[in-house]
């Protein structure tokens, strides 16, 4: 779960975010890297919320799916909470603009493609068409009289903390890959403590994609979690986790 975090230096205007809606979708663009061989797509990647894709091999959806020329696996990802807005307060704290579910890779940077819009502080004067991709701009305000900016923009990728995901999920399957060896368990989540150690029942394993058995109840350390995600949108295979 990773978090896309906006800081930038507001004048004059609040209330930035995408210009987002089903009928204009706001399409986001990464450069994403598979977390399985760490190898980088040369090229930028692009998809918005509100279209979804097959994963293959599995009944899920996700609203990217991507194949490692690499290592050959697929992965995906899923914009699950946003836009949010960028208010004038927040100067330079840095705000979450959406919340990304991602399984088997990570997004290492975004390029602001696409319209923005904002409203003027004082006057409430809509702006739209807001281009952030040179990391700055500048316009007037005629009803408040004065110019108004957003300058000093940056963006960066924050891991989500993954407890309330699990606690809200103690019951249901999970899938949990380890850092090594390509070794995934499939079990229903029994409890997770404090240290975000996790415990599985009726669990399975795999290794390379192949089922080696069933280990009951299994306790696996936090340190040796390279991801996990529900089970319900992925499909264990004798080809490889889907």
């Amino acid at each position: 779960m990773l978090s896309l975090v906006l800081s930038a230096e507001l004048s004059g205007v609040t209330d930035l975010r995408p210009k987002d809606t089903e009928e204009e979708p706001y399409y986001y663009t990464f450069k994403v890297q598979c977390t399985s061989c760490r190898e980088t797509h040369p090229n930028w990647v692009s998809f918005n919320r509100f279209e979804t894709n097959e994963i293959p091999g599995s009944r899920g959806e996700a609203n990217f799916v991507w194949k490692c020329k690499m290592c050959q696996k697929t992965h995906s990802a899923s914009i699950v909470a946003g836009p949010h807005s960028y208010e004038a307060n927040d100067q330079r704290k840095g705000t979450k603009v959406i919340d990304l579910d991602c399984r088997g890779l990570e997004f290492t940077e975004f390029k602001a493609d696409g319209d923005w819009e904002a409203k003027g502080i004082e006057s409430g004067s809509p702006f739209s068409g807001i281009d952030l991709s040179e990391e700055e701009w500048y316009d007037y305000d005629e009803k408040a009289g004065d110019e108004v900016s957003i300058k000093e923009i940056s963006w960066t990728f924050q891991p989500l903390n993954p407890r309330p995901f699990l606690q809200a999920r103690v019951g249901t399957e999970l899938i949990i890959r380890l850092k090594w060896g390509q070794t995934e368990y499939k079990g229903t989540l029994e409890s997770i403590d404090s240290y975000m150690n996790v415990l599985l029942r009726d669990t399975e394993e795999f290794i390379d994609g192949k089922p080696t058995g069933t280990l009951g109840l299994v306790l696996i350390r936090c340190n040796n979690i390279l991801w996990m995600g529900s089970a319900e949108n992925v499909e264990m295979t004798d080809l490889g986790l889907r």
